[in-house]
């Protein structure tokens, strides 16, 4: 790396750091508000909501790297614009190519870092916390309340007279299908390998059908968690399951590649002639770009949306930039 690059980079780094963690916080408030009102019905606690906001980062990670990269290179640019420093490096021959290049090598990195936090990270992270909400939600539906009827555990109406900590006591289970009654002394529910598992101990099981008495020390009663799982090793399936999650953030992924030749025509400017409008274009820009592929969920159509953003900068770029 040469060092007009080196002295491009090592500019650039402050201001990106400075915008990400701006729009880091801003996306991670959004997205904490909208799990408190997931689980407003369910209760969490700060461990099981800070599980729930790691598994929305690689969302916010992905979002905010993308817009980060392409307002701090516009800003940047348009920095050196102002302090006149573009004029001096032009008029000693320097080409606005050259200025590009090592933000042009960093936005495919990107890109590529993008896509496989897109194709791989989101998806799974989007079933897990899917299944995390399902796991927590049949929890609070089996948060049996004490001396109240009309309570079901599967196929099971349940009754219980008290609680201490976890553990009912005075268990009551009737099961209207198979004609059963069980009573038991002592209970408690619990977690197990995607199972909701309630455990009975010491008390009687009465099937009436058969006019049989069942006495046990410890019985168990399960209920399946539903829980959704995908492989992207089985391809065909697992593209066709998340097509339109690729479909939608497909753009943010491909941003800073898409706009990368936008920069220069948006940053470079003469200070005594024009005014420093750089981050309004920059911003009009982005909304432009996100609005116009936010139109169609069709995954196609997305990539030819950005491809053509690609072009139509390199265009611009080459018939406008200035000096």
């Amino acid at each position: 790396m040469d060092r007009l690059s080196k002295y491009l980079i090592s500019g650039f780094w402050p201001i990106f750091i400075m915008i990400f963690l701006i729009l880091f916080l801003v996306t991670s408030i959004i997205i904490i508000i909208s799990i408190a009102n997931i689980t407003a019905n369910i209760h969490i606690t700060f461990g099981e909501l800070f599980k729930m906001y790691m598994l929305s980062l690689p969302k916010v990670l992905f979002i905010t790297l993308s817009i980060s990269f392409f307002i701090s290179a516009v800003s940047l640019f348009a920095k050196h614009s102002e302090t006149q420093e573009l004029i001096a490096l032009f008029s000693s021959g320097v080409k606005p190519y050259t200025l590009l290049k090592p933000f042009l090598f960093l936005s495919l990195l990107l890109t590529i870092v993008n896509l496989l936090i897109l194709f791989i990270s989101i998806p799974y992270a989007k079933v897990a916390f899917k299944n995390f909400k399902n796991q927590k939600q049949q929890a609070a539906k089996f948060n049996f309340q004490t001396s109240q009827i009309s309570q079901r555990f599967g196929n099971w109406n349940i009754f219980t007279s008290s609680k201490k900590g976890k553990t009912y006591e005075n268990i009551i289970l009737y099961n209207n299908k198979e004609n059963q009654l069980i009573l038991a002394k002592y209970a408690e529910l619990k977690n197990k390998n995607g199972y909701l598992n309630f455990e009975l101990k010491k008390g009687n099981v009465y099937a009436f059908d058969k006019s049989t008495i069942i006495n046990f020390g410890k019985m168990q009663i399960n209920q399946k968690i539903p829980k959704s799982s995908y492989s992207i090793f089985r391809f065909s399936e697992y593209f066709k399951k998340f097509k339109e999650l690729f479909a939608f953030y497909l753009p943010f992924a491909l941003l800073p590649l898409s706009l990368i030749f936008f920069i220069p025509p948006i940053s470079f400017f003469h200070p005594r002639i024009y005014k420093n409008r750089s981050l309004i274009y920059a911003i009009a820009l982005i909304v432009i770009y996100l609005v116009l592929t936010k139109i169609t969920s069709s995954l196609a159509v997305n990539s030819l949306i950005c491809l053509l953003f690609f072009i139509v900068g390199y265009v611009v770029f080459k018939r406008k930039t200035p000096f």
